[in-house]
């Protein structure tokens, strides 16, 4: 399917609607703009205008989107730096990003690992905790602790 070629107001017109229901990176939002069949000056132009009006800042949105993945979603440090990476999220953003988390992450991994084993403290059992939590960007050893503190405190 041929898209038809915007103009640089329906481009405008286009980015605007995007960032209306929800924020975007600079990368994600020239990406759709491209998508939709915008011309390569035409979305310098609008990034410009967009990052003019503040209505696009990685700088706020990295942020915003580190403490989201880590409060609502409970990723550990490493998936939220990879989740940042992946939406085009420069190094200097996701570091102020990664330095605003809160660093409790053992705090916050006890209670998701208590409730992920339900006191069955078969090796198949950790090990599959284990690998959830790693995948969730936990470190290993942050993991292991807290399973050795769990188990310790059932006996």
């Amino acid at each position: 399917m041929i898209k038809k070629e915007l103009t640089k107001s329906e481009a405008k017109e286009k980015a605007l609607r995007l960032l209306a229901f929800r924020a975007h990176s600079e990368k994600e939002l020239s990406e759709k703009l491209k998508m939709a069949g915008a011309k390569t000056e035409d979305i310098s132009s609008v990034m410009e205008f967009v990052k003019e009006y503040g209505f696009v800042n990685d700088t706020e949105y990295s942020v915003h989107l580190a403490k989201d993945l880590q409060n609502i979603k409970k990723y550990g440090k490493r998936r939220i730096v990879a989740e940042l990476k992946k939406r085009g999220i420069s190094t200097e953003n996701i570091d102020a990003a990664i330095t605003e988390l809160s660093d409790e992450e053992e705090d916050a991994l006890y209670p998701l690992i208590e409730r992920k084993l339900g006191g069955n403290f078969e090796k198949k059992n950790i090990d599959k905790a284990i690998r959830y939590f790693i995948y969730r960007g936990y470190d290993f050893d942050d993991i292991k602790a807290c399973v050795e503190k769990i188990r310790q405190e059932a006996e």
